[in-house]
């Protein structure tokens, strides 16, 4: 069965204890019901479009049931424990993987920025990372005819040494060449969209470009 939300409508400003939103509730591609939560800590309520409807809803409520718990191990903040799932629990967890997709979008967006500064690394879909920025921007680097070199020295001398416990270079406008010039495995970076260096001359006062900053970023 395919239960989805749709015309999602999330008010951050009206969420206190839970997340205040509205949305339609669509089962096997048909509207079936309103959902609301008023951010006050209650629980997440759905009405029927119709008593036409109903059925469906009822139906869905039952193929909820049947999905194994949800269990949440203990770290130490709390115990363990696990939670019966049903239409409720499922509508919610639709919500939190829609914002968590939204949340993902804008950090995409900003790591992009940062990728025109310098080299980023940090854990994929993770909410933070750092950036080595460069003296001018990194399309200007590759365009230097050592621009491999500088490169490769700034990720062997200052951030191959990070690059552990999952954590990757999230540049995907940097040749992969140049990260196996610098003796990176496959799993320290994420792949590259670009094919290669362009190798353009640049004015000789930039051909000494150093890393002049490392900054971390969310």
């Amino acid at each position: 069965m395919k239960i989805e939300l749709k015309n999602i409508k999330h008010s951050p400003s009206l969420s206190e204890e839970t997340n205040a939103f509205t949305a339609n509730l669509y089962i096997d591609g048909k509207r079936a019901a309103y959902v609301k939560n008023d951010g006050q800590g209650g629980s997440t309520s759905y009405l029927a479009d119709s008593r036409e409807v109903w059925n469906l809803v009822e139906q869905a409520e039952s193929y909820c049931k049947s999905i194994p718990d949800k269990h949440y191990p203990k770290d130490k903040y709390w115990e363990g424990f696990s939670i019966k799932m049903n239409l409720e629990n499922y509508i919610d967890d639709l919500l939190e993987a829609h914002l968590h997709k939204k949340e993902l979008e804008k950090v995409e967006k900003k790591v992009l920025k940062d990728m025109e500064k310098g080299i980023v690394f940090g854990k994929p879909n993770d909410f933070s990372w750092i950036v080595q920025t460069f003296s001018v921007p990194l399309s200007s680097v590759l365009k230097h005819p050592k621009g491999n070199e500088i490169i490769s020295n700034s990720i062997t001398k200052s951030i191959i040494s990070e690059l552990k416990d999952g954590v990757k270079i999230l540049n995907t406008n940097i040749p992969e060449s140049i990260f196996k010039m610098a003796g990176l495995s496959k799993d320290q970076y994420v792949d590259s969209t670009v094919a290669g260096i362009q190798e353009i001359n640049v004015p000789t006062d930039e051909r000494n470009e150093n890393v002049s900053s490392r900054n971390r970023s969310r």
